[in-house]
């Protein structure tokens, strides 16, 4: 048993290296898809997803890596060939005992969190989680076959086609233990539009703004730099002008003229505009909220404005630049919903 089970030693402490940091790569984005549509986020779904990264993640380590080292004397002494004979694997099992046994029993557990995660989370019937373990362990059974459909030279994963017959059996019984977890499919939606955000969604909103403030910067500045050539010097200009001019426009320009809206706030329902301004405080708001996230730029002017922020929280939940607004003499925030503009009425900060 030992021996079976060290044939995937290897895969297994490298799967538990990666994991801290391809779990949240693999994890963030269908938990901002989820947020997106919900605008919430489950920690019952969070922790499910956070689970199946970790599971697939595992799962393509365990069955395509490691690859051989020597990849032409691997080729040149190995010839495999693909077993299509259906329940070879069951008839190796007087021969071959506990190994055999082993390898017929880990193909089904292998592909059992797959069926109970569709089912749980996404409530599919048997036939559909069939069909997608299947069509998974069809997937992984090619990839071995083709050497990672060319990569390596040549077949260093032996082709069963028992893997297919086990595989789908490992979902369909993961979707039959599915019963007995929690069903987490059912999430209630969070308003479309929050005037008054807490401070986790207003985080969110500006970790969104600042990736496609970055992307958009990023595609900008190559097209610039392909396009005019600049010498060095003028490339840092020209680099920094880009950032500033891309920043200044979704953090400054596009509030203003979509109603407190930014890009990040349009992901996460966030909007600016918590209270009526005139068009002056507008400008002075959405300028002061400019500076406190150019201050972010140095670490200095970063561990002010923490300070500061952890301040202003703490005694007006609010963060540094609604200061604009005290000095200003207006009402507190009100709460309202997309569909609700004209009647507002005094909220709690929405996370």
């Amino acid at each position: 048993m030992l021996g079976f089970f060290g044939t995937f030693s290897q895969s297994f402490m490298f799967a538990i290296m990666l994991w801290p940091f391809a779990a949240v790569v693999l994890t963030l984005p269908l938990l901002l898809a989820h947020y997106i549509r919900y605008r919430r986020i489950a920690r019952g779904r969070a922790g499910m997803v956070y689970a199946m990264a970790l599971y697939l993640l595992a799962l393509g380590l365990f069955t395509l890596y490691p690859a051989p080292d020597d990849a032409v004397r691997f080729c040149a002494s190995h010839q495999l060939q693909a077993q299509l004979m259906p329940l070879g694997s069951i008839m190796d099992i007087p021969t071959e005992g506990l190994r055999a046994v082993l390898q017929v029993v880990m193909n089904i557990i292998f592909f059992v969190p797959l069926g109970v995660f569709l089912r749980a989370m996404y409530g599919w019937r048997w036939y559909w989680v069939a069909a997608i373990g299947l069509g998974a362990s069809l997937a992984i059974e090619t990839s071995q076959l083709t050497g990672i459909f060319g990569l390596y030279p040549c077949s260093y994963r032996l082709f069963d086609v028992d893997d297919l017959l086990l595989n789908t059996t490992g979902a369909l019984l993961g979707f039959g233990l599915g019963v007995f977890f929690p069903n987490i499919r059912a999430v209630d939606r969070g308003q479309a539009i929050i005037t008054n955000p807490g401070l986790v969604r207003r985080l969110v909103a500006y970790t969104v703004d600042g990736m496609a403030i970055t992307a958009m910067s990023t595609v900008i500045g190559v097209v610039l730099q392909l396009a005019c050539r600049p010498s060095p010097g003028d490339a840092v200009l020209l680099r920094w002008g880009v950032v500033a001019g891309v920043t200044a426009v979704v953090q400054l320009i596009m509030p203003l003229v979509a109603r407190g809206m930014t890009i990040g706030g349009r992901v996460t329902g966030a909007c600016l505009d918590d209270r009526e301004r005139g068009w002056l405080h507008r400008l002075v708001f959405y300028l002061a909220r400019l500076d406190c996230l150019l201050l972010m730029g140095t670490a200095v002017g970063a561990l002010l404005l923490f300070m500061l922020g952890a301040i202003t929280w703490h005694r007006h939940r609010q963060l540094p630049y609604h200061l604009v607004d005290r000095w200003w003499h207006v009402d507190p925030p009100q709460s309202t919903t997309a569909s609700a503009h004209s009647t507002r009425q005094l909220d709690r900060p929405a996370v």
